[in-house]
């Protein structure tokens, strides 16, 4: 039996890191190998294991025990690792204690524009709403607003500038997001006597246990109102239009976060930020690794033995090159500068792009005329020594 990943490394996070640390590297991984999303074969894989090591270090008490004593302690604590990650995954992007505000993601298809993309994402409870703990209070809204933006391979490798619009949320103005007609609408909870909390005594074997939970009619807030603010209905917010430059530099990352600061909702004066996960569309044309950029490029086996100028694809538009003749089936050919741009180079002094890798594809022959393959069948009267060397490794094969 494979033994276990370290959790840490599977999350790409060092032993110290904070909750929000987890998180973070949670929901970038989770949704980068989501298997309605990536088709690779091992995609399903590592999203359990990703999801089973987020339900270890989200999780205090299973965290400490792991640090202390790695997988075989939880597995003496009765953790198997048999979890759903669907389960853990949904559970996460609703905002945790099954909201139902969650982001609503759309994993299939080619993305959609930016219209449908961003209408998907922030109207309508389109944005993922956290819990906010005052005392056991879920807030209605969190600080911060979270969501993904599906670009082609294209916008990645040239950037992208467009105008967005996005409904935020900001603190009724009429009650100031006490969500309450007036103060007199405002009355203590006579359920925990305004504590926010109740204690429940059970009676057990040995003697009275003692347990303190939120309290269910104020939800921990410790009041109850008992007429709604007109201009909000109670929710305690207003929803705000706001426009966002969209502004994707060249060279964007699959998977790679964006912030926007103060562009998230505004909470009584204070306002948060706006985080887009940046997903990349595959091309069919183009690979990319770091900063290099991978192509195929099919040729006419009579042109690459002759040589000649060909086409080539670039992320900048088709551009022609010279091919040298006995170019081979399969023959790398770098062309610099029309890779990933990379201004950190050009900072140093260097060039502020990579280059473009084509490999040689031979094409299936054209169909020539008798004449023509009658003049081919005079030039052909060399012996290719790769030919040679094959036919005798299928002799010693057979031979033996």
């Amino acid at each position: 039996m494979a033994s276990k990943r370290d959790y840490y490394e599977v999350l790409g996070i060092n032993k110290n890191a904070s909750a929000d640390e987890v998180k973070r590297a949670f929901r970038r991984l989770a949704m980068q190998y989501h298997p309605d999303r990536n088709k690779q074969p091992d995609a399903e894989s590592k999203f359990k294991e990703i999801n089973e090591a987020y339900e270890v270090l989200s999780d205090q008490t299973k965290r400490s025990t792991y640090d202390q004593y790695g997988h075989e302690g939880l597995n003496q604590q009765g953790f198997d690792g048999n979890v759903n990650p669907f389960d853990i995954f949904n559970q996460f992007f609703k905002g945790g204690n099954g909201s139902t505000g969650g982001v609503k993601f759309s994993f299939g298809g080619d993305g959609g524009d930016f219209g449908d993309i961003f209408g998907n994402m922030f109207g309508g409870g389109g944005t993922r709403r956290s819990s906010r703990n005052t005392r056991g209070e879920r807030a209605p809204y969190d600080l911060n607003i979270e969501g993904t933006l599906t670009i082609s391979f294209l916008d990645s490798v040239m950037g992208i500038s467009k105008k967005i619009k996005i409904d935020t949320k900001k603190t009724c103005p009429a009650c100031n997001g006490s969500g309450a007609a007036d103060e007199n609408s405002i009355k203590t909870c006579p359920h925990c006597k305004g504590n926010g909390f109740v204690i429940n005594r059970t009676r057990t074997i040995l003697g009275i246990m003692e347990s303190q939970e939120v309290c269910p009619e104020c939800h921990g807030s410790g009041k109850i109102i008992t007429k709604a603010c007109p201009t909000c209905h109670g929710k305690k917010y207003i929803s705000e239009e706001q426009t966002v430059d969209l502004q994707i530099q060249p060279g964007i990352s699959n998977g790679q976060t964006i912030e926007f600061a103060g562009k998230g909702n505004s909470i009584k004066g204070t306002t948060g930020n706006l985080y887009l996960s940046v997903f990349v569309k595959p091309s069919k044309i183009f690979k990319r690794k770091e900063n290099i950029i991978y192509a195929n490029v099919l040729v006419d086996p009579i042109v690459a033995i002759t040589g000649g100028r060909i086409k080539i694809p670039t992320p900048h538009g088709t551009k022609e090159i010279e091919l040298k003749s006995n170019t081979a089936n399969g023959e790398e050919i770098t062309v610099s500068g029309f890779g990933i741009k990379n201004g950190r180079k050009k900072m140093f002094g260097g060039h502020d792009n990579s280059d473009l890798v084509i490999t040689i594809v031979y094409a299936r022959p054209i169909k020539y005329s008798k004449a023509d393959i009658e003049k081919l069948r005079q030039i052909n009267n060399q012996i290719n020594p790769d030919v040679e060397e094959y036919n005798k490794l299928i002799e010693k094969e057979l031979t033996q």
